[in-house]
């Protein structure tokens, strides 16, 4: 099951990304398409502070690492 989410920078209040899933995620903060910043969840984590301060014009992408099965689509918030 296929799952990409991309966040506007507009909606972190906290810089923090709040993730529930079984499986593990890739997340990764553009900023006009330029990677400034990536890492994978643990589904054991469910609160991630970005080390990029956002500014305006960033993204945050949020996709399932390929190989992982999910049975229902990860609960992603920003904070």
């Amino acid at each position: 099951m296929p799952f990409d989410m991309l966040i506007e920078a507009k909606e972190f209040s906290e810089n923090k990304l709040k993730v529930l899933s079984p499986a593990t995620l890739q997340v990764r903060v553009l900023a006009d398409g330029n990677e400034l910043e990536r890492f994978e969840t643990n589904p054991k984590e469910t609160i991630y502070t970005l080390k990029t301060p956002l500014t305006e014009e960033m993204q945050v992408e949020v996709t399932l690492v390929p190989g992982q099965v999910v049975a229902f689509y990860p609960v992603v918030n920003a904070l």
